[in-house]
């Protein structure tokens, strides 16, 4: 086997890796319902501040949820079916 091949197999083995890695998806809202993020499987997410609805994608590192969006990286912290942000930020996974 050349090198070329060894290392195209190591880049498309990297790809469908990466693609097929782990993701979040479903709705977690704080208690009083001013805050909510609903995350698809896609790395797409929608944020809801005060009924105000920011589109996002989202990325996860380990533990870490960082969601991206034109306003900046917010990381949020996972921990089984909640989700802690800065400022004492909780949000609970919701049914959907």
């Amino acid at each position: 086997m050349t090198n070329c091949n060894r290392l195209a197999i190591v880049a498309l083995t990297s790809f469908f890796l990466t693609a097929c890695g782990p993701r979040i998806s479903g709705t977690y809202g704080d208690e009083q319902g001013i805050t909510v993020y609903k995350f698809d499987r896609d790395g797409r997410a929608n944020v809801f501040v005060l009924g105000r609805k920011i589109a996002a994608e989202y990325t996860l590192d380990g533990d870490k949820v960082l969601v991206t969006s034109p306003q900046g990286t917010v990381v949020l912290t996972r921990n089984g079916d909640k989700l802690f942000g800065p400022m004492g930020l909780e949000l609970t996974r919701r049914a959907n």
